[in-house]
């Protein structure tokens, strides 16, 4: 468990989130809700835009989600269920920051649904507040959500193609290569999918869309 946690050297931090992960570890097995913490997670950090330099507009892994501006965005539907889950373990834990927090959480599923234990670095800042959320239409050539990537089209950012719209929000704004975008895209396999969260469609056992939803 320790080597998941690089540069901390020892000492009262270190101790803190070693044992918040192993309430996190606990807490998802019970739960079985890895999948919309892994989700939390790159939500918070999807809003990143590399072409920005200045903290906090560029976005990023801040814990900028836990704040209604951003919450409310339609590509977060959802997302307030698993900020829910994690308030208990902001609250046993204050000196670790959401923005680790809620890292923290989704490497934490991510080892519990039986995948690597990833090594991460903590000491991430929060944004001070509501304040400073990234507007929804704040990133060039991107019709909302701050960028995040859209379900179906038309793209807000105008691409032709799903494959264009992916590289235009992973390459041109966050810096992905192709294969890092397959990775992140297959990992969308975990868990289930909403109608009302994702706008996925709802299909029978045969894989045909079904006329009512569940």
């Amino acid at each position: 468990m320790g080597n998941c946690f690089c540069g901390l050297g020892g000492g009262k931090k270190k101790k803190e989130l070693l044992q918040c992960k192993k309430d996190l570890l606990a807490f998802i097995d019970k739960e079985n809700c890895g999948p919309i913490l892994v989700r939390l997670a790159w939500h918070d950090s999807g809003t990143y835009d590399q072409r920005i330099s200045d903290f906090p507009q560029r976005g990023g892994a801040n814990g900028a989600i836990i704040h209604e501006p951003e919450m409310s965005m339609g590509a977060n539907n959802g997302l307030r269920k698993g900020f829910g889950y994690l308030k208990q373990f902001k609250e046993k834990y204050p000196t670790i920051s959401w923005a680790d927090l809620i890292q923290l959480a989704s490497a934490c599923s991510i080892e519990a649904m039986g995948g690597p234990k990833i090594n991460m670095r903590y000491g991430r800042v929060d944004v001070a507040g509501p304040q400073d959320c990234v507007g929804p239409k704040s990133r060039e050539g991107f019709g909302g959500n701050a960028g995040l990537p859209d379900a179906k089209p038309p793209f807000g950012c105008g691409a032709p193609t799903a494959s264009q719209h992916l590289r235009n929000v992973f390459t041109k704004k966050m810096g992905f290569t192709d294969q890092e975008i397959v990775a992140l895209s297959g990992a969308h396999t975990i868990g289930r999918a909403f109608k009302e969260r994702s706008g996925t469609p709802v299909r029978d056992r045969r894989g045909s869309p079904r006329r009512q939803p569940i």
